[in-house]
C-alpha cells in the first residue's frame, strides 16, 4: 500500500483505508482477482491456534495459497471456552474460509496435538461437546478434493499464535491489515439447534438425531 501511493501521489491521488473487512468479502474479492494456477498446483496452507487465558479467549487463523497470496483472520470470543474448544474454532473458522474462497487441496497444521490426531482419527473423541465439534469438522473436509491435517511445533505455528492472543486480548478495529470477527456462541451450539430443526432432512437425519 505505501508503494501503491506514493505512485498515485504523482496525480493527486490519495489511499485512504477502509479498515478491517470481513471475511467473505475479502475472500470473494481474492477468488475473483487471483489467477487460476494449474489444478495439480493449487495447494493452500492453513495454520490454525486457539488461545484460551484468563484475559479471554480467540482463534488466530493464516491462509496461503498461490500466488503470494494471504489471509490472516483474528475471532474474538464473547464466552469462556476451554483450550481444546478454541482449537476446534480455529480450525472450523480455517476451513469454513478455505471452503468459502474455493479450495480445493488444502493441508492445515496446527500445534495441538489432541487436535490434529482427533481430526485424523488416530484418538477417539470421547467429551460429546468436542465429538459435536469433529462431526462439523468431517463435514467440512468433505468439500476438499485432497485435505491433510499436520501437527507442527509451536515455535513452527508461532504467527497464527500470535493473532489468536491478540485477538482475546485486543479490541475490535485495532489491527486494520487483519481480518477481524467477534463468535458470540460456540459453534457446536449453533450447529445442534439447526440440526434439529424441520429444515435437516434427508440422510443425514437420522445420525444428526
Amino acid at each position: 500500500m505505501i508503494a501503491w501511493s506514493v505512485e498515485l501521489s504523482e496525480y493527486g491521488i490519495k489511499y485512504e483505508s477502509r479498515g478491517s473487512l470481513k471475511a467473505q468479502c475479502l475472500a470473494d474479492f481474492i477468488a475473483e482477482l487471483t489467477p487460476v494456477p494449474p489444478m495439480d498446483a493449487q495447494i493452500w496452507t492453513l495454520h490454525v491456534d486457539g488461545s484460551s487465558n484468563v484475559k479471554g479467549s480467540g482463534a488466530g487463523i493464516i491462509l496461503e495459497g498461490p500466488n503470494d497470496v494471504m489471509l490472516k483472520l483474528a475471532i474474538k470470543f464473547d464466552f469462556k471456552a476451554t483450550n481444546n474448544q478454541a482449537e476446534y474454532e480455529a480450525l472450523l473458522a480455517g476451513l469454513t474460509l478455505a471452503k468459502d474462497l474455493g479450495v480445493r487441496k488444502l493441508k492445515c497444521c496446527s500445534d495441538s496435538k489432541l487436535i490434529t490426531e482427533q481430526v485424523g482419527g488416530v484418538y477417539q473423541t470421547k467429551e460429546p461437546q468436542l465429538q459435536r465439534y469433529n462431526l462439523m469438522i468431517s463435514q467440512l473436509t468433505s468439500f476438499f478434493d485432497v485435505f491433510q491435517i499436520e501437527h507442527i511445533p509451536r515455535a513452527q505455528n508461532a504467527r497464527a499464535d500470535l493473532l489468536s492472543k491478540l485477538a482475546s486480548t485486543k479490541r475490535p478495529g485495532q489491527h486494520r491489515t487483519i481480518i477481524q470477527e467477534t463468535i458470540t456462541a460456540p459453534s457446536c451450539h449453533v450447529t445442534s439447534i439447526f440440526a434439529n430443526s424441520s429444515y435437516q432432512q434427508g440422510w443425514m437425519a437420522d445420525i444428526w438425531r
